[in-house]
C-alpha cells in the first residue's frame, strides 16, 4: 500500500499502472499442443513412457514455456488428452518356466515345515 502511495505522490494516476510481469508467457497454444501430441505419437511407436514433470520440462526445452506438471495436466485434460497409468510391476513379462524353478528352489530354502 505504501509503495502505490509513494508512485502516486512521484507520478499520478498513470505511475498506479500495472507493471509487466517477469518471465514467460504461460499460454499453451494450438501450435504448442500439436507439437506435443506429434512427439507423443513418435514417442509411443519407439515405447517411451512420458510423466507430466518430464512433458512439462519437454515444454520449455522445445518450446519456451514455463508450466507446472499440475496445471499442464488440467490443460491437456481440457485438450481432450487422456492417458493411462504405467504399471507398477512386470509380472506380465515373467517367463512361467523360470518362476517355478524359483518358487522350487526357495521352498528347498525354508527353515520350517
Amino acid at each position: 500500500m505504501r509503495k502505490a502511495l509513494h508512485r502516486f505522490l512521484d507520478g499520478g494516476f498513470e505511475a498506479l499502472a500495472d507493471a509487466a510481469r517477469p518471465g514467460a508467457s504461460a499460454a499453451l497454444g494450438r501450435e504448442d499442443l500439436d507439437a506435443l501430441e506429434a512427439m507423443l505419437d513418435e514417442a509411443a511407436v519407439r515405447g517411451e513412457i512420458w510423466t507430466l514433470p518430464a512433458l512439462a520440462e519437454w515444454l520449455r526445452r522445445e518450446r519456451g514455456l514455463v508450466l507446472d506438471s499440475s496445471w499442464l495436466s488440467v490443460l491437456l485434460h481440457r485438450d481432450g488428452f487422456r492417458w493411462k497409468r504405467t504399471r507398477d510391476s512386470i509380472r506380465h513379462q515373467a517367463d512361467p518356466a523360470l518362476q517355478a524353478a524359483a518358487w522350487a528352489r526357495l521352498e528347498g530354502l525354508r527353515l520350517y515345515g
